[in-house]
Order: C-alpha cells, then sequence, then structure tokens
C-alpha cells in the first residue's frame, strides 16, 4: 500500500514510499500524493474543493515544529499572536482576518476549530490549543468557514491534527538536540518514540517529549526569576482491530508546561489601561534599567517570582465500523481538561513592587459524534450529531503588593502611585464561570454526476446554550482602627458585590453548497459558498454602584464565496493551487476593556459589541515542484483586504452624542469614543508568503541535504486598542490624561517582518543528524501587543537568532 504524506505551503516530505509507488516517483520525479481528510473521508488533497495547506509528520520534524506557529508561519493569510500571557506557547490563530477579538486573556468560544484525531480541544483557557508535534502524521490548516463539518468553532477556519497510528512493527526512535539564542539563554530537548504490537489485533505507540530552557530574556533583577521553562509531554495511542470490519483507537495525552516569567521585554509605549490606572500623564514610559525595544532584545525586571504553569490532559475515544462495503459507522468522544496558573509582577519595574496578578483557569470540554459516512462511485454522503459541554472557572485579582507607597523619580519628579493599602489587597479581583451546552446535527453529500462533474452541499443546525456568572469584588474600608492605632488605608478589605448571572441560547445553520468540474486527471476547478457561526453571550461586570450588569451580546455569522483551481503539470512535477474569495460579517464580535468608574481597576469591563457588517477579500496561491530529481522548491503568497463597513446605526439629530454619519461611536478604556468605520479587522496582515529550496543528495544507501526558507507578514494591529490608537491620543475624557505614542504607531502597529532560516542534515539507514539557523539575520519582530499593562510600557516577544541541532538513532 502506498504510504502518503502531504506537501504544505512552502514546505515538502520527502520520505520514501512503498514499492512499486516508491520506484515510480524516483523514476519519474512526480510529486507525491497527498491525502487529508479535510471533509470527514480520506481523500486526495487535489480532489477537495476546499483551500488547505497540510504538513506531514515528516516534515513537522524536519522543521523541528514544537507548536503551531512553526508551520502556520508557512500558511498563506493566516496569521498569529505568541503573547497571551499564559507562558511561551500561548497562542491566538487568525485565519482570512477570522480570530478572538478580545482584550483579555481568551475566547470562550473560538473562531478557529482545533480538532486532535477527529476531537474538538478549540474551547481551552489559554488563548488556542497548542499541542506538541513531535510524531504527528499530518496537520491540514483549513481556510474559510468549515461550519458544516466541523462545527461552532470554525467560523474562519479549522486545524486538523492527526497523530501516527500505531502499526505491526516494534520500533522506535531517539532524538536529543539543543540550541542557543542570540538574545540571551539556551535550550535542551529529548524526544523518543516506541511502537510495540502487543498481538495481531492490539497495538500501541508511545512519544515522550521534555525540554529544559533558561528562556531568551533574562531579568537583571536578582530578587525576581528568570523566563526559564521545563515542557513535559507524553502521548500514548492505542490501535485494537478485534475484526477485518472494526477498529478502535484510543489516545491519551498529558502536557505539563512549568514557565517563570513571561519571554518579553518592554516597548516604553504605555497603553490606555495603564494610564487610566495609575492616573498619570506620561512622556515614555518608566525605564527599569533594561532600556526599550528595540535597542533592549533581551532584558526585563521584575523582583517577584513568577510563573505560568499549565497542564493539559487529553482523552481521544474513536470506533470506526463498516456496517457494508460503502457504509461506515463512526463514533467518536473525547474530553480535554486544562488548569493554568499564573502569577506575574503587574507593575513591570523592578524595585517598585506595587501590584501583583495572580489568575488560575481551569477548563473541561468534553463532547461525542457519532456518524454515518457512505462511500460509492455515484456519492458520498455523511450524516451524523454532536453534543459537547464545555465549562470554564476563572479566579482573577490584580492586587496591591508588598509596597504600594513606593513612587518612582524621572527628570527630577518623583511619581507616586497608591495609597499605603494592605498587601494583598484586591484592587480588581473577580470570579467567573463559564458554560456552554451544545448540539448539532448535520448532513453533506458530493454527487458526482459524470466523471468530470460533480456537486456537493451540506447543511449543520446548532443549537448552543450559554450560561454565565460574574462575582465582582469592591473595597471599603473597616473601622480605621489596628491595634488601637487609626491607620485608615491599611483597613481597606475586599468585600464581594451582587454576583451578575444570566443565560442565553443561540442557534444557527450553516450550510455549503457548491461544484467541481475536472477539466482532466490533474485540472479542476470549484466554486462554493459556505457559512460559519459563532455563538452570542453576556458580558458581565458590575455598575458604579455595584449592582451586577449582564449587556447581552448577539451570535456572529460569516459567509464565504470562494472560487479556485488545483493543478498538477509537467508529468506530476508541478503542482499549483489558487484561490479567490469573498467574505461578509454579520454582527462580528469585538471586545473593548474599560473601566465604568475612572481610575478604579474593580469596575473593569470586558464588553463584546457586535460590529453590524465587516468584509474581507483576497487570494491565495500555492506551488511546489520537483526542479529537478534531487532539488525541490515551493512558495506560497497571500492577499487579505478587511474592512469594518458598519457600526452600530443610530439616527443623527436625536440628542445621542456618540451619533456620528448614522453609526455609533463605541467607548473603549479611557472612556475615549472612537469610530471603527472604515478600519480593517485586526490580526490581518495583507500579504503573507514562504517559500524554500531543498536540495538533497544521495550518497550510497545515506543522503544529506540543505534546505533554505523565507517568511514574510506585513503589519498589522492586534486589538480594538491598536487599530484605534491615532484616535486616542488627546486627551482621554476620564481624567485628562494624554499618552505618548510615536509617530510610526509603534508597538500598535506591528511592523511587517522578513525571516530566512537555513537548516541542513546527513541521513543514515538507522541514524539521522540536523542542523539548523533560524532568523539568520536577527531580525527584530514581535508579532502582537496583547501583553500591555504595566509603568515599563507594553511588553514585546523577540524572536533572536536561534543556532541548534538534534541527533536521531532509530531502533
Amino acid at each position: 500500500m502506498k504510504r502518503i504524506y502531504g506537501v504544505g505551503a512552502g514546505v515538502l516530505a520527502l520520505v520514501p514510499m512503498a514499492s512499486q509507488a516508491a520506484s515510480a516517483v524516483k523514476e519519474t520525479g512526480a510529486l507525491e500524493d497527498i491525502v487529508v481528510t479535510a471533509q470527514r473521508r480520506s481523500e486526495n488533497l487535489q480532489d477537495v474543493p476546499i483551500s488547505i495547506s497540510a504538513f506531514s509528520g515528516e516534515t513537522l520534524e524536519k522543521l523541528n515544529a514544537k507548536g503551531a506557529s512553526d508551520y502556520l508561519v508557512a500558511t498563506p493569510n493566516v496569521s498569529f499572536t505568541e503573547d497571551k500571557q499564559s507562558g511561551s506557547r500561548g497562542l491566538t490563530v487568525s485565519i482570512r482576518g477570522v480570530n478572538n477579538l478580545v482584550t483579555g486573556e481568551n475566547a470562550f468560544v473560538n473562531s478557529v476549530g482545533v480538532y486532535l484525531d477527529e476531537f474538538s480541544i478549540a474551547s481551552v483557557p489559554n488563548g488556542v490549543a497548542n499541542p506538541f508535534m513531535p510524531d504527528m502524521e499530518r496537520v491540514e490548516v483549513l481556510r474559510g468557514p468549515q461550519g458544516t463539518l466541523f462545527g461552532r468553532n470554525a467560523l474562519g477556519g479549522a486545524l486538523n491534527l492527526s497523530t501516527r497510528d500505531p502499526n505491526a512493527r516494534d520500533e522506535g526512535s531517539v532524538t536529543v538536540g539543543g540550541e542557543a539564542y542570540s538574545s540571551w539563554g539556551h535550550a535542551e530537548n529529548f524526544t523518543g518514540t516506541w511502537n510495540f504490537p502487543v498481538s495481531d489485533t492490539f497495538k500501541m505507540r508511545a512519544v515522550v517529549s521534555y525540554e529544559d530552557s533558561t528562556g531568551m530574556v533574562h531579568n537583571i533583577n536578582p530578587k525576581g526569576n528568570g523566563a526559564d521553562h521545563i515542557w513535559l509531554n507524553a502521548r500514548v495511542k492505542t490501535l485494537w482491530t478485534p475484526s477485518a470490519d472494526t477498529r478502535v483507537t484510543f489516545s491519551f495525552l498529558e502536557g505539563v508546561d512549568k514557565q517563570g516569567a513571561d519571554e518579553t521585554v518592554p516597548s516604553g509605549v504605555n497603553d490606555l489601561d495603564t494610564i487610566d490606572t495609575f492616573g498619570y500623564q506620561p512622556g515614555k514610559a518608566f525605564d527599569p534599567g533594561t532600556g526599550f525595544w528595540p535597542n533592549n532584545q533581551s532584558r526585563f525586571s521584575a523582583d517577584l517570582t513568577q510563573k505560568n504553569e499549565d497542564t493539559t490532559t487529553i482523552m481521544v475515544l474513536n470506533v470506526a465500523h463498516k456496517l457494508s462495503s460503502n457504509l461506515t459507522w463512526k463514533t467518536i468522544v473525547g474530553s480535554i481538561k486544562t488548569d493554568n496558573s499564573r502569577f506575574f509582577d503587574n507593575d513591570l519595574v523592578g524595585n517598585l513592587d506595587l501590584l501583583t496578578r495572580a489568575n488560575h483557569y481551569t477548563g473541561n470540554s468534553r463532547s461525542i459524534e457519532t456518524r454515518l459516512e457512505s462511500s460509492d462511485e455515484k456519492s458520498n454522503w455523511v450524516v451524523g450529531a454532536m453534543y459537547a459541554q464545555d465549562t470554564q472557572d476563572q479566579d482573577n485579582n490584580v492586587a496591591v503588593a508588598s509596597n504600594p507607597t513606593g513612587s518612582l523619580v524621572r527628570d527630577g519628579t518623583e511619581f507616586g502611585f497608591l495609597p499605603p493599602f494592605p498587601d494583598g489587597l484586591g484592587l480588581s479581583k473577580n470570579v467567573k464561570h463559564f458554560r456552554v451546552g451544545s448540539f448539532a446535527a448535520f448532513f453533506d453529500k458530493t454527487t458526482h454526476w459524470t466523471p468530470k462533474f460533480e456537486t456537493f452541499y451540506g447543511a449543520r443546525y446548532t443549537k448552543d446554550s450559554i450560561d454565565r456568572f460574574y462575582q465582582g469584588y469592591g473595597i471599603h474600608p473597616t473601622t480605621g482602627f489596628q491595634d488601637g492605632a487609626y491607620v485608615f488605608f491599611q483597613s481597606f478589605v475586599n468585600f464581594p458585590r451582587t454576583a451578575a448571572v444570566g443565560g442565553a441560547n443561540f442557534d444557527d445553520v450553516t450550510p455549503r453548497f457548491g461544484l467541481r468540474y475536472k477539466f482532466n486527471d490533474d485540472t479542476s476547478v470549484y466554486a462554493t459558498i459556505s457559512r460559519g457561526y459563532k455563538a452570542g453571550g453576556l458580558s458581565m461586570g458590575n455598575s458604579a454602584t455595584g449592582a451586577p450588569l449582564a449587556g447581552p451580546f448577539r451570535k456572529e455569522t460569516l459567509w464565504n464565496y470562494e472560487a479556485g483551481f488545483k493543478s498538477e503539470f509537467m508529468d506530476h512535477k508541478v503542482r499549483l493551487n489558487a484561490d479567490v474569495f469573498y467574505m461578509k460579517w454579520t454582527d462580528l464580535q469585538m471586545e473593548a476593556f474599560r473601566f465604568l468608574v475612572p481610575g478604579d481597576l474593580s469596575t473593569n469591563f470586558e464588553q463584546t459589541i457586535n460590529i453590524p457588517s465587516a468584509d474581507a477579500k483576497g487570494a491565495e496561491i500555492e506551488m511546489t515542484a520537483r526542479a529537478t530529481e534531487h532539488f525541490t522548491v515551493g512558495a506560497s503568497i497571500g492577499y487579505l483586504d478587511t474592512k469594518i463597513l458598519e457600526n452600530q446605526t443610530c439616527t443623527v439629530g436625536a440628542l445621542d452624542p456618540d451619533c456620528v454619519d448614522g453609526h455609533k461611536l463605541s467607548t473603549i478604556t479611557g472612556g475615549y469614543k472612537v469610530d471603527l468605520v472604515g478600519l480593517p479587522i485586526p490580526n490581518s496582515p495583507k500579504i503573507t508568503a514562504s517559500a524554500y529550496g531543498e536540495f538533497r543528495v544521495p550518497m550510497g544507501a545515506n543522503s544529506a541535504w540543505v534546505r533554505g526558507e523565507y517568511q514574510h507578514r506585513d503589519s498589522q494591529y492586534s486589538d480594538i486598542e491598536g487599530i484605534t490608537n491615532r484616535q486616542t491620543r488627546g486627551p482621554s475624557p476620564n481624567a485628562g490624561l494624554t499618552r505618548y505614542v510615536p509617530a510610526d504607531e509603534f508597538p500598535y502597529k506591528v511592523p511587517a517582518f522578513d525571516v530566512f532560516n537555513l537548516r541542513g542534515g546527513y541521513d543514515w539507514e538507522k541514524m539521522s543528524m540536523a542542523v539548523y539557523v533560524l532568523n539568520v539575520a536577527d531580525e527584530h519582530y514581535y508579532t502582537g501587543t496583547y501583553q500591555k499593562f504595566g509603568l515599563s510600557g507594553m511588553r514585546l516577544r523577540p524572536h533572536p537568532r536561534t543556532i541548534g541541532a538534534n541527533f536521531t538513532f532509530r531502533f
């Protein structure tokens, strides 16, 4: 049987193929076929009317992939940020501009689906699920709404991850490696795999990975800890085939990520939240002795022991039984449990010790899906149902640290910040609970009318039940006496405010339909229309009087209109796929952070607003070519143009000061009123591109290879504060304070970057060695500005030049 792996955007899997297929490829120089499961069945990539980039397990190993960002950077019209305040693996993904537009740490219902062995792992409390990548079979990046087959979390697309199945061979491998960073620090890692057949019908495969790193930035303050981390991940997968018609797999994954401080450095530009909280009018932010970006790429200052600890447990049971030669019944049962604990030096100036921040998030998601799949010469269809339940608990506390009366001196002026509150008093303390129960039924069919022409259509009905709880804590003094002395500020304590409790129900139908025409066996065109859906919810907090608030926001929907072609030519030595698309949002969800009482952190309110209308148009091209028998090249490019078309409507002249040209202004941090119409959607770079070239030289039974890579991302903004930064440079309505922002919009406008990587290696029959240099030119770039609060300015994650090597032994 032919063994098939993927060729993705700018990546290639060079692996031997079994028996006659391998010989044929060697003789003709043709590219290998790619099999994907984007339509819930195994198909050649060229036969699937969806825009997809696929990456094989061998390619991921060659890229030394540790997480999603390592392959997403080679995918057109996909962007990501790596600074979600939950450790270095925290991630936010944007596909064609569709992403979680939040100002907090996470969105409860995600906009991009993440599936591991057909089970959704998208609902996690630390951004986007980002499992480790060793021993993977394949990763597929599906662009555009996938609501019919993948559900409510696939508004913008989906990451479809498949782990390797156990096989009948007793085999394994051990990989050891290490890397050093041009900025600071180093890391060492180990990965081991073992495949062992227990019997003819039961097989097991295990993989464990470990990394120990000093981090790529260091703390100049001896009182605090560094950004070192330890990552330990293990996975066991079993395969049971009790009969020729029945197949049962079970996967168990456990990941423990322990990190100290964030791997970030200060920008020197304060965000609106910091200015609103501390009530001072800055020029540049306070330098903690490290300097600012870009001159500082490796230093931060903190005097507390910080931590980011994440634990993830995933279990997936997949049962497939053939009822007949054409009909298969499948059931997938899964659960994911996550725990995220964070302690942070929130003032970001060493030896000041004003504020701390503690977060403890737990999440549970479990689902069961059952479906029937049929396949014959005339049609393919699938029908099924799914039930899922997701819960999240959050405990947040921005608290007074040990030196609230600390002050800073700059240019001869002393800045004091807080009254002498007691250590540990919560200035912004709350508890949140989220729950969503989701039921869905779906159907999808492809009809082959002729050998050249087919149509497809399907729909999913989804019903979501949302429940929310918000418990905020206020501050008030007690008697004011301690040990017989009157100490007014030291007597302040937290008290629970009236909790906000609420729920809402949402439902939607997400269809897809289209057609595909084959000009010949190697060239086809397709056109498709699809719809995506994301449930609405409730924004919660406490008013100025302490009364509970629960502001509803509507569901978000998206129509996608797409046409493309897929082709291979020159005896299958060149593969060229391209598409164009137009997307139209209704009630796009965007979160704005503000204080309901200026300067009072306890009244913070993360309010999700609905943007009535927005759109995106763009195109994607991917090419892979085997230029010679030993030289392969590939490239991809994406173009994306997004725009907010309409804000909430209002009536001009109706005595509404927030009504401008028939649409309503939005309120964000600092009390600023901003006009969103005409602005781009955050996390939507216009041009994304990648390219590579790989040369492999056979040396008898061995081979040597060298590979060069290029990656480009245009500039972008991270959130609503970023896209409106030009409108918020004057005095704030709350306190009349004006903040400093450079003319080039730094750091809100995330700069474009161009990165070059070099890799090479030598493969023996039982061993292989690889070396790599990432970011050869030591480009100073960052991917987002989510990490904002702090007196030294928004924090940015550097990407220093990295030199590494690994050695693999197979047995």
